[in-house]
């Protein structure tokens, strides 16, 4: 049967259900038990019905696990990129905040309890996979923004963290720099890629990766204390955030090193501190309003195209030149 052809009335007909129900299954309204909506989803399809959503039908549901609470790097600018991303296409949306506990116990966010359906969600941050999985029973189409993991087999959108660690290195040594450090948490995944595109960067530029230069440790001032003090010492240090860059510069002040005189420091996320510190650091922008328009309009790509294979959308940086380089 042709689609034009097939009414709501076919549909309820052949699943001896009402048109009601019908109805609510296919506007993604409440009223409709979870097997039977998947049951009438599937009919429509086998019949030939299907009505696209105009964007504007369409809601999203928006979830992230991190408080705004002494907003150290750009998160806040993420989910707020995300809320501006889906406001300029039109469409209806909520947005949770959920904790990790809450996620070890498996909540279920304050809208689905309400019993609204949602055509998609964006998980915003790292969330527990026994959580993600809860979740994706409740919504089916999903994009993670910034939550990449090689455990996922998902639609994401990620930073190119290798490309911003080569860039980073390199900058440092086309600046005549050899002795090259990374400061950062080892256990976070995106640590993981920087380091390895600092270490291609030596490789390709003919240096040596001295592993003693790489600290992974979030109190880092005794082992930094001791790398300073030794002969053969760092003149440039990598960090992984923007904070991490201003906390090394002021523990470096308060032992007498001074940047960039005595040692380069480099940052990323191009966060507001960047440009207030003293020097004023030299980073990395990550172009998050550009990124959260690509995890909508991945989404979207989805919600139209629920057969689609799985997309890893990463996105370069672009080096911001200050002052905390020599």
């Amino acid at each position: 049967m042709k689609s034009n052809k097939v009414k709501i009335s076919d549909v309820a007909k052949a699943l001896e259900t009402s048109t009601i129900s019908v109805s609510r299954a296919l506007s993604g309204r409440v009223g409709v038990g979870e097997e039977l909506r998947n049951k009438i989803l599937s009919k429509a399809k086998e019949m030939g019905y299907f009505k696209e959503k105009t964007n504007n039908e369409i809601k999203i549901f928006v979830l992230h696990q991190k408080p705004f609470v002494q907003d150290t790097s750009n998160y806040s600018h993420m989910v707020q990129g995300i809320e501006k991303a889906i406001q300029k296409i039109g469409s209806e949306y909520d947005l949770e905040f959920v904790d990790k506990d809450h996620q070890e116990e498996l909540y279920l966010p304050y809208k689905l309890q309400k019993g609204i359906s949602f055509d998609g969600i964006i998980f915003i941050g790292r969330f527990n996979n026994k959580y993600v999985e809860f979740i994706s029973s409740k919504i089916k189409n999903q994009v993670f923004y910034t939550g990449y993991s090689p455990s996922f087999d998902c639609d994401s959108v990620w930073y190119n963290f290798n490309n911003g660690g080569y860039k980073q290195c390199e900058y440092l040594i086309k600046k005549g720099h050899t002795q090259i450090g990374f400061l950062g948490n080892s256990s976070v995944y995106k640590n993981k890629e920087k380091v390895l595109g600092i270490t291609s960067a030596l490789e390709d530029y003919k240096l040596t990766t001295k592993d003693e230069f790489f600290i992974y440790k979030e109190n880092f001032e005794e082992k930094m204390l001791n790398l300073i003090n030794s002969k053969d010492r760092p003149t440039a240090i990598v960090c992984q955030w923007d904070y991490t860059a201003i906390k090394l510069i002021k523990f470096l002040y308060d032992k007498g090193i001074k940047v960039p005189e005595d040692i380069s420091v480099i940052g990323s996320g191009n966060t507001e501190m960047s440009s207030l510190s003293i020097p004023a650091l030299t980073t990395l922008e990550l172009n998050i309003d550009y990124a959260c328009e690509v995890a909508v309009s991945l989404l979207f790509k989805r919600i139209r195209n629920p057969e689609k294979p799985y997309e890893n959308i990463t996105i370069n940086s672009v080096l911001v030149e200050r002052d905390s380089v020599k």
